[in-house]
């Protein structure tokens, strides 16, 4: 589902992001990337993403090669890969219905397709009965549901969780943690999440790659 192959990143200001990074992660499995800051996990999941391209190497991501791809076909790629942000990036004019309605929007489904996977995800992230609120009306973890049921809305093959759970306190962030198990499972969608939360990880054990200075230093 994801490969990495001999992956160096050099940024343009002469900073060494990543060095040599050889990765494979199966369909449907459930990884933590971790590390200090600065030891490129942000790098790494912007490869995934097409938003940076590896200064050598490759990235091949639902069998596409990253680093081919023209800008007129990375929001087509894009369509496979659900992101989640710390921060929620949800639109403030928006209900949470239309919060979600719209990520659908973009790539042209049908409005009744539409109607019915944003039922369906408000459903499984528990926000039933919010779908008429804004973003202000709720907590921040039910904002970060909505981040969630927006990311998953297209049923994308990849979710790439950065720091989900990063302005949330303990029982919020368990529960983001046991929703997107449940999406793990359910979907059998592949699960990237970038974390400092080491009290997650160890709590929700599962494979763990460490980064530092670049390098992949463990693979647990």
């Amino acid at each position: 589902m994801i490969q990495c192959n001999h992956v160096y990143k050099r940024y343009k200001n002469g900073t060494n992001a990543l060095y040599d990074i050889n990765l494979s992660v199966d369909q449907g499995e459930f990884v933590y990337v971790i590390g200090p800051t600065g030891s490129g996990k942000s790098t790494l999941i912007k490869l995934m993403d097409a938003e940076e391209m590896c200064t050598k190497g490759n990235v091949k991501v639902v069998g596409i090669d990253v680093g081919e791809l023209s800008k007129r076909q990375i929001p087509i790629y894009r369509r496979n890969i659900g992101v989640v942000f710390q921060d929620y990036k949800l639109l403030p004019h928006l209900t949470v219905f239309e919060n979600i309605a719209y990520a659908l929007e973009v790539i042209g489904m049908k409005k009744a397709q539409i109607r019915k996977r944003t039922i369906e995800v408000m459903k499984v992230v528990g926000l039933s009965e919010k779908g008429n609120s804004f973003p202000k009306e709720l907590s921040g973890g039910q904002q970060q549901r909505v981040a969630i049921a927006r990311a998953i809305a297209n049923r994308p093959k990849v979710l790439i969780a950065d720091e989900p759970t990063g302005n949330l306190d303990p029982a919020k962030s368990d529960e983001i943690m046991d929703l997107l198990q449940e999406i793990n499972q359910r979907y059998g969608t592949t699960v990237v999440m970038v974390t400092h939360d080491i009290t997650l990880v160890n709590k929700y054990r599962k494979r763990t790659i460490v980064l530092e200075q670049g390098h992949i230093v463990a693979d647990r």
